[in-house]
């Protein structure tokens, strides 16, 4: 009974990397690690399964919209077997789920640092360290582990620590009260964290898309393009234009290629974000 009561009261530190970590394929069937884990992922990335798409209800955050069937097949598992594993999830507080006739919402209950850090952990170096710190917690950010308000704050405490050691190198100015910042330093400063949050924002934005399937981009590159690789790259350049330009579809320049890039930014953003995952260098 002791045993029972040590194991219901201790709380073991994990984040999604560490799941990431333990998660182990066992042929084409996931263990229960290797579940919850997709489970996170889901609701990290807002996932919608595609027949759901217009269904009326609005997820929230930490939520993702799954039927049992479409999990049993992603899991190899029986629709018995899904059920019976949301259902110990659920009792022991891991989840919620609202129930639809054909489908489930699941929440999926986060710590508020999963990671198990606090902002003022991130920041906790001198010189080139800050921005090693930076980009640490803008990785934890931008793979949902850290809230956007943690993250401003991280933001302001590295502005802070850049300003401080801006001031310590130029030394004191004449009066000899306070230290003087190199003109146009402190600007530059700002600017290039704004710049590692874009580009962050950019990664977490693509990332939502690591779900969706990239077939009929393949197919275009191998059936159109006939596997030319110059051709790819003139592709690659006009879609991902057409991605990065908010409601730019090609219209002004438009042709039965374009037209057809067009159709094909979402497979494109997925062979992205499929690369993102193996590869988090890429930008």
């Amino acid at each position: 009974m002791m045993k029972d009561k040590n194991r219901a009261a201790n709380h073991v530190l994990a984040d999604m990397m560490f799941f990431d970590y333990l998660k182990e394929k066992v042929g084409e069937r996931k263990t229960k690690t290797g579940a919850y884990y997709d489970l996170l992922e889901k609701a990290t990335a807002g996932f919608i399964a595609p027949f759901l798409k217009n269904h009326e209800y609005v997820l929230q955050a930490d939520q993702c919209h799954v039927t049992i069937s479409d999990l049993a097949v992603e899991w190899h598992w029986h629709r018995a077997t899904v059920r019976a594993f949301l259902d110990k999830l659920e009792e022991m507080g891991y989840v919620r789920r609202t129930r639809f006739a054909k489908s489930v919402v699941i929440t999926v209950t986060f710590a508020p640092f999963s990671s198990g850090e606090t902002p003022a952990s991130y920041i906790g170096h001198t010189g080139a360290g800050l921005a090693d710190d930076l980009d640490k917690a803008l990785s934890e950010w931008i793979n949902g582990n850290l809230s956007d308000e943690d993250m401003g704050e991280i933001c302001g405490q590295y502005h802070e620590a850049g300003r401080k050691r801006l001031a310590d190198e130029s030394g004191k100015d004449h009066s000899g009260d306070k230290p003087a910042i190199k003109a146009g330093a402190e600007t530059e400063l700002a600017q290039e964290i704004v710049e590692r949050v874009a580009v962050a924002g950019l990664k977490r934005a693509i990332r939502n898309s690591r779900f969706d399937d990239p077939t009929d981009f393949l197919e275009f590159f191998h059936k159109e393009l006939e596997g030319d690789w110059t051709s790819l790259l003139e592709a690659s350049k006009i879609t991902a234009k057409m991605i990065l330009d908010a409601g730019n579809d090609g219209a002004a320049n438009s042709s039965s290629e374009t037209d057809m890039l067009a159709t094909l930014r979402q497979p494109f953003r997925a062979l992205w974000a499929k690369y993102q995952e193996r590869d988090f260098t890429l930008l």
